[in-house]
């Protein structure tokens, strides 16, 4: 497999290609910034070599994983609209991002826009359809309306569109399980006897949340919901695109939404509820292994690898480990960093919030080269090579202070390189992305 790490500010962006190149997975978009001015661009290659998005996984709500996410599909719907416009004889601007590639499938843990609605087991819920773009099936123009999402930046869902011009123009699955098929269309969960999902040649197991995280999830995400303010901003969401059809510039409006409004429950270690609820991918192929984390905390992390039976010995050692948070020092502790090694380790962060943290870095090369209490378990792991990968760089970095923290851990870098160089090297990107070959 071939991943590639995009520079996504603060946030995480991944493409996870299968080694024949024929099938690939987007792992959240970024933020809204790096989307905009550095991950569509590049996203744009791939549609205009007609290679497809099998599946995009948003691993959570956070603005810096979700917020790119719905600026590409913003993209794709505008492209939408601009292509009929144009069928119409009826010229629009072009759309100011490029256009992306096809999406098939998304997977995303969502509630619907109304408290009443997310009730029940959740294990029963239907999965909000925050962002899917599903064409309706009318064939009579002035008759289309159809419930279909593309906030993905915000809580609220099942965003209501009273006009989508064109049927059959984007039609995107929701939380698609082929090989689960009765729990397709539902929150993503670990779940007992679930089988793995295909792609290509990439076998995908999910392995968090559970069915605790989820609860804590929707408890916060109905406490958004039951205020005035984010009541009326939910309206503004609801009528978005429908009165964006109307304007001579569509989708001018700008995003509704504040995600940072969003009211959740009390945080876990000072992990907020939407981070823990992350959902955890185990990725593989042909022995291969990555481990896509979100934001998780690494108690829910080894819980759902002993879970999916990987943790078996107490340890795993895997061929990539995408560490969770970006690096935050809340998201490491000592059982994890022995449990869990890697021979790359990819650390998404631009120095915002003073991620990735050094005190983590250190924490993870000690497992490694450091005291025999503080080595990691698995024996592969001994001696072994291994190499931290930086999605950004103090090049590359967007504020004076960003770029400070990048040359810190890259000077931290440069002494660990010199003292064990034998086994331990670092990659920082001053490209739009690197491309990373276990």
């Amino acid at each position: 497999m071939d991943i590639h790490i995009f520079q996504s500010n603060e946030g995480d962006c991944l493409m996870v290609e299968d080694a024949a190149g024929e099938h690939r997975i987007l792992c959240d978009g970024g933020s809204e910034a790096a989307m905009r001015h550095r991950i569509a661009k590049e996203l744009a290659q791939w549609a205009i070599d007609d290679k497809e998005i099998d599946l995009l996984y948003v691993s959570h709500i956070d603005a810096d994983h979700i917020g790119g996410v719905f600026i590409m599909l913003d993209a794709m719907t505008q492209w939408m609209v601009y292509d009929i416009h144009a069928e119409d004889d009826d010229p629009s601007a072009e759309p100011e991002l490029p256009r992306q590639p096809k999406v098939h499938n998304i997977w995303h843990n969502a509630f619907r826009d109304i408290v009443k609605d997310n009730v029940g087991k959740i294990e029963s819920l239907l999965a909000a359809s925050a962002p899917m773009l599903q064409a309706s099936q009318v064939h009579e123009l002035q008759h289309l309306g159809h419930d279909y999402a593309q906030i993905a930046t915000s809580v609220p869902q099942a965003i209501k569109v009273s006009r989508l011009i064109k049927p059959d123009i984007l039609n995107i699955g929701l939380n698609q399980l082929p090989n689960n098929s009765k729990h397709s269309g539902k929150l993503l969960m670990a779940r007992d006897k679930q089988n793995d999902e295909q792609i290509g040649s990439l076998t995908v197991s999910i392995l968090c949340p559970t069915q605790a995280e989820l609860d804590n999830l929707r408890k916060g995400w109905n406490i958004w919901l039951d205020t005035e303010e984010n009541e009326k901003s939910l309206e503004k969401a609801r009528n978005y695109y429908a009165d964006g059809l109307n304007t001579s510039n569509p989708f001018a409006l700008g995003n509704p939404i504040d995600l940072h409004k969003w009211n959740g429950v009390a945080a876990y270690k000072q992990v907020t509820a939407p981070n823990v609820a992350s959902t955890v991918l185990m990725v593989e192929e042909d022995g291969k292994r990555l481990l896509l984390t979100g934001d998780n905390h690494p108690d829910m992390i080894v819980d759902g690898l002993k879970y999916g039976g990987y943790l078996d010995d107490g340890y795993i050692h895997l061929d990539v480990l995408k560490y969770p948070h970006h690096g935050s020092e809340h998201n490491i502790t000592s059982d994890f960093s022995r449990q869990v090694s890697a021979d790359h380790y990819i650390f998404c962060g631009n120095g915002s919030s003073g991620n990735p943290d050094l005190r983590v870095l250190e924490q993870m090369i000690e497992a490694r080269v450091g005291a025999a209490k503080l080595r990691a378990l698995a024996p592969e792991a001994q001696n072994r090579s291994f190499t931290f990968w930086f999605s950004t760089s103090a090049k590359a970095a967007n504020t004076p202070g960003f770029k400070l923290h990048m040359k810190s851990l890259a000077d931290w870098a440069k002494k660990m390189e010199a003292k064990h160089g034998d086994v331990f090297s670092a990659r920082f990107s001053d490209e739009p992305y690197i491309t990373l070959t276990p």
